[in-house]
């Protein structure tokens, strides 16, 4: 088997079905030689219907992976790379954002250069909004800053793998997941391939600021320790500047007979430092619930059903 794209779908019942064709016609040359493997992540529309469908008219490999339930992205992306045989995998949207054409791009830079292992791509022209775009130029100075690996800016899941890469990743069985970490911390020799995102043709994005936000805050905590660095070193700064402002009052109190500052500088000061250390708090908090997720060893993903049509 040459190739291996895995699809995770999550409410995209108008998109799969146009996703599938234009991966048929797109890949001519070597579909004989593909399997497709949709990861049905728990849709709460007709995705799973769809997918039947597909299945039921189709003469190529197509394995569906249904899940008992949404797990995310990261449980999708995990099952279909545990489930890939391909010498090649592909990691691709099923919303036609990513083309599949470009799928042959990726596999013609890896098949003329024996020196790279995976093809990424990335956004050469943005299309959010300037403030998203903001954001995520501050998430990615930010953990570059704070991690020991590169993480490359505009660089998207869409990539290809060799079978080599594709073992690296399977080898960590963490269950707080982040790829796009995961795939910088693997190491091999990554070549960055300039792609043009598409309108959504169908649907909705499923990422709202605030998940992905979230999704930044886990990129961070599962790669980096430096909030916790922070949070000490904002802890002794505090602790430096209480005893030096605790000896000026006392001074000014016994050589001057200046009165204690007030009730609004009392109160300001304890709001600060109240502040502060729930930040602490809550970095802390961070990883500690990270462990616990890890400690308690559940499954990433529960399958519910494969449906697998060989050609």
């Amino acid at each position: 088997m040459k190739l291996s794209i895995v699809i995770p779908c999550y409410n995209e019942e108008e998109n799969v079905a146009l996703f599938y064709n234009e991966a048929v016609n797109a890949l001519q040359d070597i579909i004989c030689d593909t399997e497709f493997i949709f990861i049905n992540d728990g849709s709460k529309d007709n995705t799973y219907n769809e997918l039947i469908k597909i299945v039921d008219n189709t003469s190529y490999d197509v394995k569906i992976i249904q899940f008992s339930r949404n797990f995310g992205k990261e449980a999708a992306l995990l099952a279909g790379l545990e489930n890939a045989k391909g010498d090649y995998v592909s990691v691709i949207d099923a919303d036609l954002q990513q083309r599949p054409a470009y799928i042959l791009e990726m596999i013609s830079i890896l098949d003329e250069d024996t020196d790279y292992d995976c093809v990424a791509a990335y956004q050469e022209i943005r299309k959010e909004g300037k403030v998203l775009t903001f954001f995520k130029d501050c998430f990615y100075r930010i953990i570059n800053k704070m991690t020991e690996v590169e993480f490359v800016k505009s660089a998207s899941d869409f990539r290809t793998l060799r079978r080599n890469v594709v073992d690296a990743i399977l080898s960590l069985h963490e269950r707080c997941r982040f790829s796009k970490g995961i795939f910088s911390w693997v190491g091999f020799n990554t070549f960055y391939m300039p792609y043009r995102v598409e309108e959504r043709l169908n649907g909705n994005s499923k990422w709202s600021f605030w998940k992905l936000f979230a999704y930044a805050v886990d990129g961070i905590v599962a790669f980096s320790t430096m909030p916790l660095v922070i949070a000490s070193i904002i802890g002794i700064i505090l602790f430096i500047i209480s005893i030096i402002f605790m000896f000026v009052i006392i001074i000014k109190t016994v050589i001057w007979g200046d009165p204690v500052a007030g009730f609004p500088t009392l109160a300001s000061l304890l709001l600060l430092t109240a502040g502060i250390q729930l930040l602490c708090m809550g970095i802390l908090g961070q990883y500690l619930a990270k462990n616990y997720t890890e400690s308690k060893q559940r499954p990433m993903y529960i399958i519910k059903e494969i449906i697998d049509k060989k050609k």
